[in-house]
């Protein structure tokens, strides 16, 4: 089943509380008002991966999207990602949501991080109270659905998919920003960890 997005966008509210010298305070932010209620989380972002063979060796390819974000005002190259419907967990929430972004069919990688599960995290704290979780998606480019798959977009929704080398997704965003597109920060916080880790190895 295809999520009606458009009836679940978020609106503005306006949040009133005491800051820390017992001063009551107003902050205007956005909400989401359908947040399942078995999901701590609004939304899933997919980290979706594929190996590649090459003559030598393999190569990690990254599953991106190109699509128009009208508050950037731009294409804005981004993960895969969707809400979350009810009783779906984050996991079959992802897996919905990629094949129906892009047609590809995944294998959920578990989380090793240990200690209560996937980290949640807040997309844009300051402005909004959206959370979501990154999914780790390994894609076996094998699978007969992978071959040639077919996303089954909404309508209005046009999202172009591509590939990139995770080795490259520093500078594959750097060429893509010159280019005139938007980097979505998540996007972007993972291609800075990797070029830090080049600098800095962890």
């Amino acid at each position: 089943m295809i999520s009606n997005s458009l009836t679940r966008k978020p609106h503005n509210h306006r949040i009133t509380y005491e800051d820390e010298l017992g001063r009551p305070r107003t902050w205007e932010a956005m909400q989401r008002p359908t947040r399942p209620r078995t999901s701590t989380v609004d939304a899933v972002q997919m980290i979706a991966v594929q190996q590649q063979q090459t003559p030598n060796s393999q190569q990690l390819l990254l599953l991106l999207e190109k699509q128009f974000r009208a508050p950037a005002g731009k294409i804005v190259v981004e993960f895969p990602a969707g809400l979350v419907d009810e009783g779906e967990s984050p996991e079959e929430a992802a897996l919905r949501e990629l094949r129906e972004e892009t047609g590809y069919v995944g294998e959920v990688v578990p989380d090793h991080g240990g200690g209560g599960g996937r980290p949640r995290l807040w997309s844009a704290p300051a402005s909004s109270s959206s959370s979501t979780y990154l999914i780790h998606i390994k894609i076996d480019p094998s699978r007969e659905e992978n071959r040639c798959p077919k996303p089954q977009l909404e309508e209005g929704e046009f999202i172009e998919c591509f590939w990139v080398p995770l080795q490259d997704l520093y500078s594959e965003c750097r060429k893509l920003e010159a280019q005139g597109f938007a980097i979505d920060g998540k996007v972007g916080v993972l291609a800075e960890g990797l070029e830090m880790a080049k600098i800095w190895p962890v």
